[in-house]
């Protein structure tokens, strides 16, 4: 039961722990379905990018070594969408690690958009091209960690 950040913390070490290889290798599957709508020049940079960061996030998550950053009410409001649009668990842990431990977008540093635009960070503060289209977007899963870029 979800009491206090160490119960997070344990929560989430034993659910990355229950990751196996074969579940690591599965995600490049689920990430390149996901990705099948992204243009032909995005779509293999984006598969190499989320696979990496999934595998990131569980062998960051199974070494039990994190800080949870995480506001209760954002990180519930995120695991709602997550369960609503039934995300795989290791995408799950890739969220939260992102987002409430590394407190680092999704989407990382270098991202690439079309028009030649990308996430980029400056000061700490991080920036999206597309994030003012998304902040709409109930499903959407970014966070206060992610900024839209000033104009």
């Amino acid at each position: 039961m979800l009491r206090d950040p160490a119960s997070l913390k344990t929560i989430l070490r034993d659910c990355a722990a229950s990751i196996s290889i074969f579940d690591i290798m599965r995600i490049r599957e689920f990430v390149e379905r996901e990705c099948a709508h992204v243009p032909r020049g995005y779509r293999e940079a984006y598969v190499k990018t989320y696979t990496g960061i999934a595998v990131e996030a569980v062998l960051g998550l199974k070494d039990g070594m994190v800080d949870i950053t995480a506001n209760r009410k954002s990180l519930l409001r995120t695991l709602k969408r997550l369960h609503e649009t039934s995300s795989p668990l290791i995408v799950v842990l890739t969220v939260i690690y992102r987002n409430f431990i590394l407190s680092e977008p999704l989407h990382p540093v270098g991202t690439p958009f079309p028009g030649g635009y990308s996430v980029t960070e400056e000061n700490g503060t991080y920036y999206c091209p597309v994030k003012d289209k998304q902040k709409d977007n109930p499903s959407a899963l970014c966070e206060s960690a992610l900024q839209s870029r000033p104009t």
